[in-house]
């Protein structure tokens, strides 16, 4: 698992901020490992983004990004009011030479949100050898559209400002964001808790079974699993300490 730890310093923010949130996540990852045996391999971006051949593959990608003439296909991926910068492309630069870097470690799939597919279509044009899989969309609560939200970004909620769940929320709290949910984002909930209930040897829905539920009886299996198979495991580690 990659944690672009760079990249929050890319963005301006303060080492003692990317340094509090990387141990916060860390911190998570060993909890999870404790409740469900989730035990991947981590890498930090900080760790090999200042070498030599990361900064030969950056200065590489760069000339042929140029020499090819996509630079205006790159800079589309910058945000609207940051595109006018002339280093705006440097961002989803390093996002390719991160991944050209990880090639050349042995590494053959990138797994990652599926709005990342436009910056994926990009590197088959440059040729890195890596193929492309996608997360579940991940969904906000407490909106009457399905508002899609960026799975590892706490603080994003969708374009209606909707409701996550977080890890430290307690079983009441789940609950009542649960019952905003609409049937989409009730889908999503219940198919991740059904993931933790068969790692955790308890109850879960095969993915048909939970296609075929909606309204009422769908959220409360939602709530029942969430709560059951995520918040609780999380709660009974916590107050065990």
């Amino acid at each position: 698992m990659l944690l672009v730890d760079e990249f929050l310093r890319l963005n301006g923010q303060e080492d003692s901020a990317v340094q509090t949130g990387l141990n916060k996540m860390l911190s998570l990852f060993n909890d999870l490992k404790r409740i469900y045996g989730f035990s991947p391999e981590i890498l930090l971006c900080s760790e090999f983004m200042s070498s030599s051949r990361y900064q030969g593959i950056f200065s590489s990608l760069k000339k042929e990004i140029k020499e090819r003439n996509l630079e205006d296909f790159v800079r589309e991926l910058v945000p609207q009011n940051k595109r006018a910068v002339e280093s705006a492309i440097y961002y989803p630069l390093h996002e390719f030479a991160c991944v050209q870097y990880l090639v050349e470690q042995g590494f053959l799939l990138k797994i990652g949100p599926a709005k990342e597919q436009d910056y994926d279509q990009i590197m088959k044009k440059l040729g890195i050898g890596i193929s492309f899989a996608y997360l579940l969309n991940a969904y906000a609560l407490g909106t009457r559209s399905a508002d899609k939200v960026i799975h590892y970004v706490p603080s994003s909620r969708g374009p209606n400002n909707g409701q996550r769940i977080f890890f430290g929320d307690d079983e009441r709290k789940a609950s009542i964001k649960l019952q905003q949910g609409g049937d989409e984002a009730l889908h999503y909930f219940c198919k991740i808790a059904s993931v933790s209930g068969q790692l955790l040897g308890k109850d879960y829905l095969l993915q048909e079974e939970i296609n075929s539920l909606s309204g009422k009886k769908l959220k409360q299996k939602a709530i029942r699993l969430v709560v059951d198979n995520i918040i609780k495991p999380y709660q009974e580690l916590h107050h065990g300490r």
